[in-house]
């Protein structure tokens, strides 16, 4: 929808309206947040309900590091993917493939397909070797295929096969932020240069339509859509061979919070997309129906991270993004039970438990008399209003019908009592996809994206968490959570690298479940 939109914008936007070229801001830093709060190994208690004490946190400045002792939140960073994958082995030998001989390549691709939890077969070297090879290519040269610039003279247009539309985002990212793979350049006189002053040098930045970077903001007004695309565009070139894609809940994700009674439940909103598991049958696939979800997927458009606050609420942001889908990878097999089902305020009647009498407008009406002229005679109505509404005009349009039966319709909702809105997404089978049985805790991962950067997040949820987060009072343990280093989108070694780290986590999440597997696997990490 935004793809003409996004292609036009560097070429309508970096000039002011009398011609001469915009100024743009000095880019913006690149900065992470740097909050890691560390917990100790043991079962964690409080004196206030968690629940109750994390209902304190209102706005922003409210958020404390206790707040992350207290919910047992302890951080790793720049964990290798030997710790980012609960089970190494499922870390495919990436250097051992790239060294196949091409005339083994097609017998070793078969013999290191696996059987998925979804029945079909993984993708193989010969995919992994495409995927690699599509991003290795230079930003450049991509960015010349997307904007469909010729080549330079003796250079043939690279085809971008399955990253098109990573490179096509990219392109877009380019606008906001420098290009890191670029060699950097010496600060350039602030001054504009006239006519005079050119050299010869830069001849092919003096047209606009062929440069292929082109600054037309700073990072901090990059939309947010556009980190949202890159992200789905990044993640997609591994989960289709997987046979899973990243879509939006159809329902609001919330981080349900029901403290002990008579405390009310309270929920904490979150912006997050989901890895799901896609049917392998036609019909529910066509209805779009979605399984898991197998991970979440989190784009935030922060940039400063100048205080601690700013720091912690970043982190928060995932906290909340993880228990979020640890809560719904936990509805498997479970039914619904919507907040008030049952009670006595959305069963009883209103108004001294009868019917209900008039409400809002129904209360200022009243029975007006009926005025006879005599025996036979017609009746007449006793007001100014009825006339008008008995002959038309003024009262008596249309409009006020539909309104008055619009607001009737409210009236009659309102009567109904019932309980809120389901939050479950109906086309939602919830399974807790690559969890294995009986182990007490799930791994939830976390794709989270900074600026043009992306990590995977690992985080061991324990069951006796989200009991508690339930409204029980029984203690818990530490959440651990793993966090790789952050990569550059930008440079092609980072993305690969965190290409492969998202291939040995939809390995890990889409493997097989069958008892002989199941049996082979190091589930104590």
């Amino acid at each position: 929808m935004f793809a003409g939109v996004g292609l036009l914008a560097p070429f309508q936007t970096p000039t002011s309206a009398d011609g001469t070229p915009r100024k743009v801001p000095p880019p913006t830093p690149v900065r992470f947040p740097q909050c890691t709060p560390q917990t100790e190994d043991r079962p964690l208690s409080s004196k206030v309900p968690l629940p109750t004490l994390l209902q304190t946190i209102h706005r922003p400045a409210d958020l404390q590091l206790s707040h992350f002792e207290a919910l047992g939140v302890h951080v790793i960073p720049d964990a290798s993917p030997r710790d980012i994958i609960p089970d190494p082995s499922f870390l495919p030998p990436f250097e051992e493939w790239l060294a196949i001989p091409p005339e083994e390549l097609e017998e070793k691709t078969i013999a290191s397909k696996k059987r998925l939890s979804n029945g079909n077969l993984s993708p193989g070297i010969q995919t992994y070797i495409e995927r690699r090879n599509e991003l290795s290519i230079d930003n450049t040269p991509a960015f010349r295929t997307i904007r469909r610039i010729p080549p330079p003279p003796g250079e043939a247009a690279v085809r971008l096969g399955n990253a098109y539309e990573f490179f096509r985002n990219l392109e877009l990212f380019s606008g906001y932020w420098p290009d890191t793979s670029l060699p950097t350049k010496p600060d350039e006189p602030s001054s504009d240069p006239g006519p005079s002053s050119d050299d010869g040098k830069g001849k092919e930045e003096s047209a606009l339509h062929l440069q292929t970077h082109h600054l037309i903001g700073t990072g901090s007004q990059t939309p947010a859509e556009y980190r949202q695309q890159l992200l789905t565009a990044f993640i997609k070139l591994v989960a289709y061979d997987f046979g899973c894609n990243v879509s939006f809940s159809r329902c609001e994700p919330r981080l349900h919070l029901t403290p002990p009674s008579p405390s009310p439940p309270s929920h904490f909103n979150s912006a997050v997309a989901f890895i799901y598991r896609t049917p392998t049958d036609r019909a529910s696939a066509r209805s779009g129906i979605v399984e898991g979800p197998l991970a979440a997927v989190s784009c935030r458009p922060t940039t400063g991270f100048t205080t601690p606050n700013e720091e912690r609420l970043d982190l928060a942001r995932e906290v909340v993004a993880v228990l979020l889908t640890a809560q719904q990878r936990a509805r498997e097999g479970k039914s619904e039970k919507r907040f008030g089902e049952g009670k006595w305020w959305t069963s009883t009647p209103r108004w001294g438990g009868g019917p209900g009498g008039p409400i809002g407008s129904e209360a200022d009406r009243t029975e007006e008399p009926i005025l006879e002229l005599g025996p036979g005679a017609e009746k007449l109505p006793s007001s100014i209003s009825e006339m008008k509404r008995a002959i038309g005009g003024i009262g008596g349009s249309s409009s006020s019908k539909r309104s008055k039966k619009g607001t009737a319709q409210i009236y009659e909702n309102y009567r109904k009592l019932l309980p809120p809105s389901s939050t479950w997404d109906r086309k939602a089978r919830y399974s807790a996809i690559g969890k294995p049985k009986d182990v007490g805790a799930d791994d939830v991962f976390l794709v989270s994206t900074l600026n043009h950067h992306v990590c995977i997040v690992r985080a061991r949820v324990p069951e006796s968490l989200l009991r508690v987060l339930d409204g029980e009072e029984i203690e818990w343990e530490r959440m651990v959570m793993w966090r790789s280093r952050w990569f550059d989108l930008f440079l092609k070694e980072d993305r690969i690298q965190g290409m492969e780290l998202i291939w040995g986590m939809m390995a890990w999440l889409m493997r097989s479940e069958s008892p002989a597997d199941t049996d082979k696997m190091d589930v104590s990490r």
